[in-house]
């Protein structure tokens, strides 16, 4: 008879990993004016990072700026020759052929001038982009960036990490990876500190190398910080039986129990021949120990009390 179910512990390689952690790079070519944070500092989201030189984004702003004024007074033009032809044709003066024209024309003045307002939404996005703001709450981890050097497109300047609670990924091996749902305690051991955790997702695809599973879990109360590594401890129901229990009924591995006098057969999936395995049994639920190996699902049993 198993005395009690008891918890298994079961352990896997983890880490800490913060919701963000960007790379904060330059959208337009200039010069780096100002930098306004430091590596270590704490920044808030839509607090100003650093200052590009906008000298030549204002001078294209100041270019597309004169370019609108000049469309909306073509399409001012065109609109009053075509108030006149109107006013014309009535008398017969001018010919429908000449108001379409006419028509045509303001179209065509209103769609340079809808080009116009593009060209200033442009230039009035690049002056904008010479102020780098951080996109949320961080600390400051790098710092590329130096006052007078040249930005490029796409060129790291900081680094920025997110000071929202990490969450813990940890690599579970394929074959215990369906018990972590199952666990009674879960926590993250970093320099001998635990963390309790609780699972948020895990993955349904097992990495062909390693054979493990990919599970994602956040922390309950305190955190530990982003980029620690340790261990994620789980304890999870059962019962562990010694591998001379082990018995296959076709393709499965698994144990004998008795059931109001007869045998069941209890499949363990992550059982491997010739160690121990784990299976999910009531408390003092009576396990075979003899004479396993040729007993047949629902074959009728002897209970003998004390049988180890």
């Amino acid at each position: 008879t198993v005395p009690r179910s008891r918890s298994r512990i079961r352990a896997a390689p983890a880490s800490t990993i913060a919701p963000n952690d960007s790379q904060i790079a330059a959208e337009v070519t200039a010069k780096v004016a100002q930098v306004h944070v430091e590596v270590g500092g704490s920044v808030q989201a839509g607090q100003l990072l650093l200052e590009l030189d906008p000298a030549d984004y204002r001078l294209a702003l100041a270019q597309v700026d004169a370019q609108v004024t000049a469309a909306r007074a073509r399409v001012a033009l065109a609109e009053q020759r075509l108030q006149q032809s109107l006013a014309l044709r009535k008398k017969q003066f001018v010919s429908d052929d000449a108001v379409l024209e006419l028509k045509t024309g303001v179209q065509a003045a209103e769609a340079d001038l809808e080009v116009a307002r593009a060209q200033r939404a442009i230039a009035v996005r690049n002056v904008e982009k010479c102020r780098i703001v951080a996109p949320f709450a961080g600390a400051v981890l790098e710092r590329q960036a130096q006052v007078g050097a040249m930005a490029t497109p796409g060129a790291t300047l900081l680094r920025l990490v997110d000071l929202a609670p990490p969450e813990i990924e940890a690599q579970v091996q394929a074959a215990q990876a369906d018990e972590l749902p199952r666990a009674t305690e879960v926590v993250f051991e970093n320099q001998g500190k635990p963390y309790p955790a609780r699972l948020l997702r895990l993955s349904p695809v097992v990495d062909v190398a390693a054979r493990t599973r990919v599970a994602r879990l956040a922390f309950i109360d305190r955190a530990a910080p982003a980029g620690s590594s340790g261990t994620l401890r789980c304890s999870t129901p059962g019962v562990l039986l010694p591998p001379e229990l082990l018995v296959k009924r076709g393709r499965e591995l698994g144990a004998f129990v008795v059931e109001n006098g007869r045998a069941r057969f209890v499949p363990a999936p992550a059982a491997q021949e010739g160690r121990p395995f784990s299976v999910t049994l009531p408390p003092e639920t009576p396990v075979v120990v003899r004479g396993q190996q040729g007993l047949t699902d629902g074959q009728s049993v002897t209970v003998v009390t004390g049988a180890r």
